[in-house]
């Protein structure tokens, strides 16, 4: 078993992961895929001297609407190998609170090193903005098949890009971010 293999059974095994996969398919709309569609072991924390991974796994593809859930996305502590959170991303123009707030004392891991990490995160917070009004115009003008297609594809681009790029899995080629 390969060190990613490892790592994503210890997330599916987590209590976190199934707390949270539970949560997003307690309506009966929405379907967790166990096979991660990003995985990126994120580079060494010096503050905290934390080694640490995102694992996100995708919900099936759905027709969207605000709040559909999109993935749920989880931090792995290799260190003391242990999953230290699992949480939903729902579409629609918000985020979570401590995305945005990448200076603020619990802090968050970056996607990426340094001033690049906290670019890529703004970026995708306007991205998540924009992308919704978007999605919304294009319901309008070519149904919502349409638009969640293109959403779906988008969102993850854009997931894609908020890590640097290269670290999507079992998707589609028209999902990858390129510079």
């Amino acid at each position: 078993m390969t060190e990613q293999e490892r790592i994503v059974q210890a997330v599916l095994d987590s209590e976190c992961f199934k707390a949270e996969k539970i949560y997003a398919e307690r309506s009966g709309n929405h379907k967790i895929s166990l096979l991660p569609r990003l995985y990126k072991k994120l580079d060494l924390d010096e503050k905290r001297n934390e080694n640490l991974v995102r694992v996100v796994f995708p919900a099936e593809d759905q027709l969207i609407e605000l709040g559909t859930v999109i993935a749920v996305t989880c931090l792995y502590d290799l260190d003391n190998e242990y999953n230290i959170y699992g949480h939903v991303i729902c579409a629609g123009p918000g985020v979570n609170g401590l995305l945005k707030a990448i200076h603020a004392p619990m802090g968050s891991a970056h996607p990426q090193p340094g001033v690049a990490g906290e670019r890529a995160v703004m970026h995708f917070v306007d991205w998540k903005r924009a992308a919704w009004d978007q999605f919304l115009l294009a319901e309008l003008d070519h149904g919502r098949e349409y638009a969640s297609a293109l959403y779906l594809q988008n969102f993850w681009k854009a997931m894609d890009r908020l890590f640097g790029g290269g670290y999507l899995l079992n998707c589609p080629d028209s999902y990858h971010w390129r510079s």
